[in-house]
């Protein structure tokens, strides 16, 4: 029975994962500040940002790392960039290290989209902005120092896989979102939020700009096929169609048949106008999203609902 670490086990993606994981009889540690109660799932309070305590937690019979811990938020990265850089670059540079010493196999992280920052790399023109999409084998342009410390955590995970042969893999999500997201607040919440509550959500700038939704049970399929399948360097991870802001709110009126209040705010600036993704290389390694937008989103709204989420 292998035993698989995974790091930021008691968040939205993490603990899809770990209770997947430990349902298909994997043994899984869960590495969080935060504690939550998962069947199968053994639990290690740690500071990742804390490497003598990482290193006296970490399982010495682990076999694989799934790398989920980290500030997600662009805006909060804008904020606070040595924060960001602590947590999500130097904590990814002693889990690596450890990963070595301890003689784990594989180590797989969430990336992102990020990584790529601007659509229009140089020599591009505005014209070309809608036709683009990322790739595996673009340059990285990434516009904050979040993008910059995912792109650095590849960087420095593909030389950890050239110099001592752990098998590192970053999955390039897409945005994510899915049942038990109550606490977050991305985009997807807080609309089931302003239906649930019957309130007003506010979009920033025109909402035009588009982005390439994937559902949980999607992503957590995916990061499974990683494992078992050694999934190396970095694949985009993503639905594969792209709807911008005010497509997906139609979207939602669609699956829940509410209608959604909104007003245009000024736009916060760091975020890039699109995101449209091609998944060739993880549909060839047997990835095939299950889910499409008005079917997850409909998931969502029943969770929030069934979970009594205000």
């Amino acid at each position: 029975m292998k035993h698989i670490v995974v790091t930021g086990g008691s968040g939205f993606i993490g603990s899809a994962i770990s209770k997947h994981l430990a349902g298909r009889g994997y043994r899984v540690s869960n590495i969080d500040l935060v504690h939550r109660e998962m069947s199968g799932v053994s639990y290690i309070g740690c500071d990742i940002r804390n490497r003598d305590s990482l290193e006296a937690l970490f399982p010495n019979d682990a076999d694989g790392v799934i790398h989920m811990a980290a500030i997600t938020s662009v805006l909060q990265s804008k904020k606070d960039p040595v924060g960001v850089f602590e947590t999500n670059l130097s904590a990814t540079s002693s889990l690596l290290e450890i990963s070595r010493l301890r003689g784990v196999k594989t180590f797989h992280m969430a990336s992102s989209n990020a990584v790529f920052g601007s659509i229009l790399p140089l020599g591009r023109s505005s014209k070309d902005e809608i036709d683009i999409k990322f790739t595996e084998e673009m340059s990285l342009y990434p516009l904050t120092p979040y993008g910059a410390t995912k792109a650095a955590a590849e960087m420095l995970g593909a030389a950890y896989n050239d110099s001592y042969g752990i098998t590192f893999g970053s999955l390039r999500l897409t945005n994510v979102y899915g049942t038990d997201m109550g606490g977050k607040d991305s985009i997807v919440p807080r609309i089931m939020r302003s239906i649930i509550n019957k309130t007003s959500i506010e979009i920033y700038g025109d909402g035009l700009q588009w982005r390439d939704y994937i559902f949980i049970d999607d992503v957590v399929d995916a990061f499974t096929l990683a494992l078992e399948d050694g999934w190396n360097g970095p694949t985009i991870v993503g639905s594969g169609v792209s709807y911008s802001v005010l497509d997906l709110i139609a979207a939602v009126e669609r699956a829940t048949d509410h209608k959604v209040d909104f007003s245009h705010v000024e736009s916060k600036g760091g975020e890039m106008r699109g995101v449209r993704v091609d998944i060739s290389l993880a549909k060839g390694r047997g990835f095939n999203p299950r889910f499409s937008i008005e079917d997850g989103l409909s998931r969502v709204y029943h969770d929030f609902i069934e979970r009594g989420i205000h």
